[in-house]
């Protein structure tokens, strides 16, 4: 059977002959960041070329199903984790007085990988954003609260975006904070206004860490 190769396969109307293929491309391009010309290109790479270039289809789904079935989030901080507790949330080597506050569960990755964060973390899971419908109540400011109690926190570090969202929930932390015995502190200047932290490089985002100002 011949296999698709460089999307001639395309008709006019963008749309394959093979039904088949055009779920997947369609599938693929409901994913964050793939366009339709993008997962075009992936889905022929998984259904067609060398067997020395293209993951097989069943290698691809079984790991999904994997990650699907043990990923998950830490109960604790919000991270990314297997176990959960995660391995930060449990080390003994991490300064358990001292947060940082950041949006996703990606934007803990930087700071994992640059590996000059010795704290812990507390994911949101988003940003206040009323236009969109993400109020207070929506976001876990109140597990946020027990937890700077909890630990006996001595210094609060907002690690959000450099947005208009970003900056509300930052201002919403600070009042919800007023008052504690802790220093509360922002990254300095550094992340391009607009910018999303997970994508920072590792000298900018620690050049900001390090000289992160008092909030």
């Amino acid at each position: 059977m011949n296999r698709p190769g460089n999307g001639k396969d395309l008709n006019e109307g963008g749309e394959f002959q093979s039904p088949s293929l055009e779920r997947l491309v369609r599938s693929l391009n409901r994913l964050p960041g793939l366009g339709r010309k993008s997962a075009t290109r992936l889905a022929l790479h998984l259904v067609a070329g060398s067997e020395r270039t293209t993951v097989p289809a069943e290698e691809l789904v079984a790991a999904i199903g994997e990650a699907r079935d043990k990923v998950t989030n830490c109960e604790r901080c919000g991270a990314i984790t297997e176990p959960d507790p995660c391995r930060v949330c449990t080390s003994e080597r991490r300064d358990t007085s001292l947060i940082c506050i950041v949006a996703t569960p990606i934007d803990v990755l930087p700071f994992e990988k640059a590996g000059f964060y010795r704290g812990r973390y507390f994911v949101l899971g988003g940003l206040l954003s009323p236009l969109d419908g993400v109020r207070a109540q929506d976001l876990p400011f109140g597990k946020l609260q027990d937890r700077i109690a909890e630990d006996e926190i001595k210094e609060v570090i907002i690690a959000l975006d450099a947005s208009v969202e970003g900056e509300t929930t930052a201002l919403y932390i600070q009042r919800l904070l007023e008052g504690r015995n802790l220093e509360l502190t922002r990254l300095a200047t550094g992340i391009p206004v607009g910018g999303a932290l997970a994508y920072t490089d590792e000298v900018t985002l620690q050049r900001a860490f390090q000289f992160r100002r008092t909030f």
